[in-house]
């Protein structure tokens, strides 16, 4: 049973009632201060144990469990702790197995009750800004209770911003899109608040595909991103259209196609080619004489325009919008082998969020198929692969993937660093060359 004086999200479920009985039956009673240690700090963790037999919640103590206590003996105590290794083995076992490097893991129940009483949320998504206010309505019909307001952060400079407000505290974030310029600063100044989504995600408390969690254990990754080639169909005859990334390098393409300055989908392919592979190929690139352009709405934009034939590394989304917007572009797309198809739209909760219950509901929204089609309603091709019925699961359906998962995107922005500047000569990633 849980208090009702004190909030579930801090409750662990320890079945105590065996315990409880024992020491009523003991008369020599001392004061609280002699619980051991471990039980004062079992207190402070959220985090939950369920008894596979009875299914109770034992920790924290209802009313007059506590009042009990607070009068147990020193040898009262003893009995307690023998019949909590003795009777309750599996579930002190399985808390300690979810607190593990300091993962906290709730129940649904605790999580939908205390999203109730937090009443609202502030997300900072990494979707696109015309996608984001379709999402925060689907979510407020399912969970019309929250109040959301958003915000987005844009850029690089935009994400700074964002890290620095955050190791302030100064910010009312709940959650939001950890950059992946800077992982690395995220996790080694702890302002990630550190759910056990895995834990949740199999018992079945948050209902998120296991792939989707990152190897920290604390992001989600709920979008993808998929890279292809484009031509121009207008300008390239059907026997000379691109086939696969060796096109890149075909003489007839020389000095006529364009390559984003920032190599995001490049990168990628390393997961299939390995990094020295990949340096060799985006060398031999860049003696085909590209065109380098920053930004994918730019080199789309080329492309229509007639100004290049080819774009080596192309988001999917982006030439969708451009054709759906245009249906006369003469713009047509190639599934190339390998198929490089990203991790993306990665979302964790603030250390220092207010609201954190109200931010798990919000990730595993995203995560569901709920969530994922009205992201895809916007910017088909940015919903995760793992979600059957995405433009990303469709087109991976009998290709050959170069998936960029979590370990892969944490080092992503040194690949693509090597790639501009080591194998391309670049000052620096994202140049763009006059």
């Amino acid at each position: 049973m849980v208090d009702d004086n004190k909030s579930a999200a801090g409750a662990m479920i320890l079945d105590l009632t065996p315990v409880f009985a024992a020491v009523v039956s003991r008369s020599d009673l001392i004061s609280l201060p002699l619980i051991p240690v471990r039980f004062t700090l079992l207190l402070q963790q959220e985090t939950s144990c369920i008894d596979p037999l009875s299914k109770l919640v034992i920790w924290p103590p209802s009313s007059w469990q506590r009042r009990l206590f607070m009068k147990s003996g020193r040898s009262g105590v003893v009995v307690c702790c023998l019949n909590v290794m003795l009777l309750g083995l599996f579930c002190v076992s399985a808390a300690f197995a979810q607190t593990k490097g300091g993962l906290i893991s709730l129940t649904k129940e605790q999580i939908l009750e205390g999203s109730k009483k937090e009443g609202k949320i502030k997300v900072v998504p990494g979707h696109d800004e015309s996608a984001i206010p379709t999402l925060v309505k689907a979510f407020q019909k399912k969970y019309s209770y929250l109040q959301v307001t958003w915000a987005i952060v844009g850029g690089i400079e935009g994400a700074q911003r964002e890290l620095f407000q955050m190791t302030a505290g100064a910010t009312t974030t709940d959650a939001f899109s950890p950059s992946s310029s800077f992982f690395s600063e995220y996790l080694g100044k702890n302002l990630i608040k550190r759910y056990d989504y895995a834990a949740m995600a199999k018992a079945g408390h948050l209902k998120i595909p296991m792939e989707m969690i990152d190897d920290s254990g604390v992001i989600v990754w709920l979008g993808s991103n998929t890279g292809i080639l484009t031509y121009n169909s207008k300008l390239v005859p059907p026997d000379r259209a691109p086939k696969t990334w060796d096109s890149c390098l075909d003489s007839y393409f020389g000095g006529k196609f364009s390559v984003d300055s920032k190599p995001n989908v490049l990168s990628w392919l390393a997961a299939s080619w390995g990094e020295e592979k990949l340096l060799a190929f985006a060398k031999r690139l860049k003696q085909n004489k590209p065109l380098f352009s920053r930004g994918n709405t730019r080199n789309i934009t080329m492309l229509a325009a007639g100004e290049v034939v080819m774009n080596c590394g192309m988001y999917i989304h982006t030439a969708d919008r451009l054709m759906k917007k245009d249906p006369s572009a003469p713009i047509k797309m190639v599934i190339p082998n390998p198929f490089p198809i990203s991790y993306h739209e990665p979302e964790a909760v603030y250390v220092n969020s207010k609201n954190p219950h109200a931010a798990l509901l919000w990730i595993e929204f995203l995560a569901s198929r709920e969530g994922q089609d009205a992201a895809e309603s916007i910017e088909p091709g940015r919903g995760s692969f793992f979600v059957e019925g995405t433009l990303a699961h469709k087109l991976a359906k009998g290709s050959n993937v170069s998936l960029c998962g979590g370990e892969c995107r944490h080092r992503e922005e040194k690949l693509i660093q090597r790639i501009a500047v080591e194998a391309w000569g670049l000052p620096k990633v994202g140049a763009q060359p006059r």
